[in-house]
């Protein structure tokens, strides 16, 4: 699915990539749309330089880590990094964060960019996908449980949005059978 255009429900195509240092610009200004929003991730605005950025995007080496972006209509409309546990206790392990633009929600673009994440995953031997998600973010939530996805725990009252407690939930998707039966 990385390198492969999707069609969305709305009738317009997707092209799910890697990103390149190239779209560091692009990828600054949706964090910062997607934050300023204040109740979808934990960043309210891109904290990186764009120097910062493309050394991330550059160090997003397709084994250990990957960043991945969807275009639609020529613009960056959704992004996915996901990075692999540091240490060999951990390795089979990628965690995962993703954002959408607002025009590009309920449409098949985080779904697009989750199967893309599943795919590299498979193909670099990770055997677990995990992420942290906003209780109160209740879209994805039902986007992650639809792609296998399963709660995992929950940080009770871990962030404050929009002045009320929400909970951190740790949601998580076996890539293959294990001994707890989840996939």
């Amino acid at each position: 699915m990385v390198g492969t255009s999707v069609r969305l429900k709305d009738g317009r195509s997707a092209f799910v990539r890697r990103a390149v240092p190239g779209d560091a610009e692009s990828i600054t200004e949706l964090v910062n749309i997607v934050g300023s929003e204040r109740r979808w991730t934990l960043r309210e605005r891109a904290t990186w330089t764009l120097d910062q950025e493309r050394a991330t995007i550059a160090a997003a080496d397709g084994t250990r880590s990957v960043f991945l972006v969807a275009e639609v209509d020529g613009r960056v409309a959704g992004i996915l990094y996901l990075a692999r546990g540091q240490w060999p206790k951990n390795e089979h392990v990628a965690e995962l964060s993703m954002s959408c633009l607002p025009a590009a929600r309920g449409v098949g673009l985080g779904t697009a960019l989750l199967e893309a994440a599943v795919q590299w995953a498979r193909s670099v031997g990770v055997r677990k996908l995990s992420l942290e998600v906003f209780s109160s973010n209740e879209p994805a939530v039902r986007l992650y449980r639809k792609l296998g996805f399963l709660e995992e725990g929950r940080l009770r009252r871990e962030f404050e949005v929009e002045g009320k407690f929400v909970d951190g939930v740790w949601m998580a998707r076996w890539l293959e059978a294990d001994t707890s039966g989840n996939d």
